[in-house]
C-alpha cells in the first residue's frame, strides 16, 4: 500500500463542513427554480436521515479494511476491469469542480456585478485552487482550519444580525400547497452532497473516530440549513422569492450592533470556502489517476486539471446549466450510484471472497 496523507478525522470534516457550506450562500432560486423554500423546512430533516443511509455502505466498506479507500476496493477486487469505475469516480469529482465554479460564476456575474473581468477571477480562483491541490491534503487540511474559523464567526454574525428583523407572520403553513416543493427540496440537498462521495476517498486518510465525526457533520451541516431557511424567511418574506441569492441579499441588509452590510465579510469567507472545495475536489480526482498511473501522475494531473477548468472559464455561457433542474438530477443520481450502489457491489464482492478464503483456511 502506497504512503498516503495522515490527518486528523476533525480536520477531514472540517474540509467537509465548509465544502457544503459554500453552497448556502447561494441557495435561492438559481439552483431550486420555483420551489417554496419554507417548505424546505421539513426537507432537512428528511435529508439529515438520508444522508445517514447513503453514506453507511462507504463506512461500511471502509470498516472492512480501514486502509482501502474506494479505489484501492475497486481496483483489488474487481482488477483492471475496475479502472473504468475509478475513472467515473474522478469524472464526478471533476463535474463537481465545473458545477462549483459555475456557481461562483453566476454569482460574482448576478449579485457582485465587479468592475474587472468575471473570467479574470475565475482564473485567478483556478490557479489558486491548483496550487493548494499541488501542496497536498496535509497543507489543505491546516488552512482549513483558519476558513473553518472565520466562517463559524460568519454564521454567528449572519444568525444575530437576522435574528431581530425575524416576524412570526411571514411563516406560512408548511406544505400548504402541497409536498412537490418538500421532495424538490431533498433532492436538491441530497444533489448538493458530493462530500459523502469523497467520504469514499478520505476516511482511511484520517486519524480519530470517523463515526462520531460523521454524526456530528451531519447534524451540524443540516442544523445551519434549518437556521438559514428560518432566519431568510422569517426576516424577508416572500421578497425571499424575488432574488436569485436571498441568503446574500439578507447579509446585506443585516447589522451586528454598529456593524452594517455585513455582505463583504460573507462574500470573502465564502471565496475563501470555494477556494478549498476547489482544492479538495482537485486532490480527490488526482488519488483516482495514481492509483491508476502512479504517483508521479498525480501532480501532472492537477495541472491539467486546472487548464480544463480555465478553458472551460472562457465561455460563460456554458455556465447557464445551472439554471435547468436537469443538472440537480444529474448530480443526484451520479451521487447515488457512487455512494449506494458500488460500495454496496463491492461490499458483496469482498463479504463473499473473505468467505471463500475462510473456507479454504479450514
Amino acid at each position: 500500500m502506497e504512503k498516503r496523507p495522515c490527518i486528523s478525522t476533525g480536520q477531514i470534516f472540517s474540509m467537509l463542513f465548509i465544502s457544503k457550506i459554500v453552497i448556502s450562500m447561494t441557495y435561492g432560486s438559481l439552483l431550486i427554480g420555483d420551489s417554496d423554500i419554507w417548505d424546505h423546512l421539513v426537507s432537512v430533516p428528511i435529508s439529515f436521515l438520508l444522508t445517514f443511509l447513503i453514506v453507511w455502505p462507504i463506512y461500511k466498506l471502509f470498516s472492512m479494511d480501514k486502509k482501502m479507500n474506494i479505489m484501492d476496493n475497486i481496483y483489488n477486487l474487481i482488477g483492471k476491469w475496475g479502472i473504468t469505475l475509478i475513472f467515473i469516480y474522478v469524472i464526478y469529482y471533476l463535474v463537481i469542480c465545473f458545477h462549483t465554479l459555475a456557481v461562483f460564476n453566476n454569482f460574482i456575474s448576478n449579485a457582485v456585478n465587479p468592475p474587472i473581468s468575471i473570467t479574470f477571477l475565475t482564473f485567478i480562483l483556478i490557479i489558486c485552487s491548483c496550487y493548494g491541490a499541488y501542496k497536498g491534503l496535509e497543507a489543505l487540511a491546516r488552512t482549513s482550519s483558519f476558513i473553518l474559523i472565520s466562517t463559524v464567526f460568519s454564521v454567528v454574525f449572519l444568525g444575530v444580525s437576522l435574528f431581530s428583523g425575524v416576524e412570526v407572520i411571514n411563516f406560512t403553513p408548511l406544505m400548504y400547497n402541497g409536498s412537490e416543493s418538500v421532495k424538490e427540496g431533498v433532492i436538491y440537498m441530497i444533489s448538493q452532497s458530493p462530500c459523502i462521495v469523497a467520504l469514499a476517498v478520505l476516511l482511511p486518510m484520517g486519524k480519530g473516530n470517523k463515526k462520531r465525526g460523521i454524526i456530528i457533520w451531519n447534524f451540524l451541516v443540516y442544523l445551519l440549513f434549518a437556521m438559514i431557511i428560518v432566519l431568510i424567511i422569517g426576516s424577508m418574506g416572500d421578497f425571499v422569492y424575488t432574488q436569485l441569492f436571498p441568503v446574500y441579499t439578507a447579509a446585506g441588509i443585516g447589522k451586528f450592533g454598529s456593524f452594517r452590510h455585513l455582505d463583504s465579510l460573507y462574500l470573502g469567507v465564502w471565496i475563501s470556502g470555494i477556494f478549498l472545495k476547489l482544492s479538495l475536489f482537485f486532490i480527490l480526482a488526482s488519488e483516482g489517476i495514481k492509483k491508476v498511473f502512479g504517483e508521479k501522475a498525480k501532480k501532472i494531473s492537477i495541472v491539467v486539471f486546472g487548464v480544463m477548468m480555465a478553458s472551460v472559464s472562457c465561455f460563460p455561457s456554458f455556465f447557464g446549466i445551472l439554471k435547468t433542474s436537469v443538472t440537480t438530477w444529474v448530480l443526484f443520481y451520479f451521487l447515488i450510484f457512487l455512494s449506494l450502489v458500488v460500495p454496496s457491489v463491492l461490499i458483496f464482492i469482498k463479504f463473499f471472497k473473505l468467505k471463500r478464503r475462510n473456507n479454504i483456511e479450514d
